[in-house]
């Protein structure tokens, strides 16, 4: 995995855009963004639509920038919790990382190179078919993206590779994990390959859960796995 350079500055570890969020739903947001700022140098969060508590809210977080930066990205990720809103997948040369919400929008015009995270549903109401481990490659294969399926086996591909994560465990059921999946996937992606970015987020995340499991059972949230992601990614990520 990608490990910053001495010489570096500001803005060359990673430069993240995230557009998440509407009226109805302001944790999908927030939760991608606890996830992503340690990862990489710069959070830029543009609302799915204009809502003033959504705003506040986020603008509570104090590494977030609330501006459209997406011409300045490395990746940018969409979807998360933006329902109904009328916000538009941008048009960028950044990777793009498509969650939740965001999965409806692209139903027979998959990007090129994107990494879409569905779980089951998501998956079979994207391609018509069932998230096996062979029709994850195929379709990764037939859209020329990287996949990540959640479920009980995440089953990821590029196409070319594949590989399957069991590292989570059942408190990970709770709502807004998997935001913080898709907040992590999209920072490492900025600096990292998509397949790699997509199985070291998979398994830092179910590894963050794992640690929480041993001092508190199945008790804890999604905003505890985001805060201890790194935690989780100083284990794994040797």
């Amino acid at each position: 995995m990608y490990v910053p350079p001495k010489s570096s500055h500001k803005g060359e570890n990673g430069r993240l855009q995230i557009i998440a969020g509407s009226r109805m739903y302001h944790g999908a947001a927030m939760l991608t963004i606890l996830a992503a700022k340690r990862f990489v140098d710069l959070v830029y969060f543009t609302p799915g639509e204009k809502d003033s508590y959504l705003l506040q809210t986020v603008k509570a977080i104090p590494e977030v920038i609330v501006a459209d930066r997406s011409g300045e990205a490395d990746a940018i990720l969409f979807g998360n919790g933006i329902g109904n809103a009328k916000v538009k997948l941008p048009k960028t040369n950044a990777k793009l990382v498509i969650d939740a919400d965001g999965l409806k929008r692209i139903r027979g015009k998959i990007p090129k190179n994107a990494i879409l995270t569905p779980h089951e549903g998501e998956f079979k109401r994207l391609f018509g078919c069932d998230g096996t481990k062979e029709n994850v490659r195929k379709m990764a294969v037939k859209h020329k993206c990287t996949i990540l399926k959640k479920g009980d086996a995440d089953i990821i591909s590029d196409g070319k590779r594949i590989a399957i994560n069991r590292v989570h465990n059942p408190g990970m059921t709770k709502g807004g994990t998997g935001d913080v999946l898709a907040g992590l996937v999209a920072a490492l992606a900025c600096k990292n390959d998509s397949f790699e970015a997509c199985v070291a987020a998979a398994r830092v995340s179910g590894e963050a859960g794992n640690i929480l499991m041993r001092y508190y059972g199945y008790n804890y949230s999604a905003s505890d796995i985001a805060h201890m992601l790194p935690f989780a990614y100083k284990k794994v990520i040797k």
